[in-house]
């Protein structure tokens, strides 16, 4: 089965868009748990869950992308 090439440069478009956001999204966790006390359990699993999935996907986006390129 073929994927149309448009549809997977949307794709890791959308991936480079969504890990880069996270990145910054555990950023500001952080930010937030120094501000407001400290580091919770919670803060500590949001922060992990953050930067575990937005380098996945950034990660999966920039790979995808390198790999359109190099099929031209």
């Amino acid at each position: 089965m073929q994927v149309d090439r448009r549809l997977a440069q949307a794709i890791a478009y959308k991936r480079i868009v969504t890990g880069t956001a996270a990145l910054v999204g555990g950023v500001v966790m952080i930010g937030l748990g120094m501000t407001h006390g400290g580091a919770t359990p919670l803060i500590v699993l949001a922060v992990a869950i953050f930067f575990g999935g937005g380098g996945w996907a950034l990660r999966d986006g920039l790979r995808l992308r390198r790999e359109l390129r190099a099929r031209q």
